[in-house]
């Protein structure tokens, strides 16, 4: 299992609701953690069954699959602050 910081839960949050604003028509979409074309990364999916559900305040705003939480098991998302902002980083 992957472990989440409250912090990253809340940037996690916002970035859902910003994305989310604008595709109105997809209320059932939430942020997933999963393979892109530039490597690990989030974009909008459906939950699925077997899904690591991460929660902020009641809300689930990030999906992992049970392979990728296997995979990744003991790690943790975190957020760290840089000059251009708050970035959602991999820690051991």
């Amino acid at each position: 299992m992957i472990h989440v910081t409250e912090r990253a839960r809340e940037i996690l949050n916002e970035i859902l609701k910003e994305t989310l604003d604008e595709m109105l028509e997809e209320p059932d979409m939430v942020l997933r953690l999963g393979a892109t074309d530039s490597g690990l990364g989030v974009y909008l999916d459906k939950q699925n069954e077997d899904d690591q559900v991460v929660e902020h305040e009641g809300r689930a705003v990030l999906l992992i699959s049970s392979e990728l939480s296997t995979a990744l098991g003991g790690k943790t998302i975190d957020a760290e602050e840089a000059a251009d902002g708050s970035h959602i980083v991999l820690r051991r």
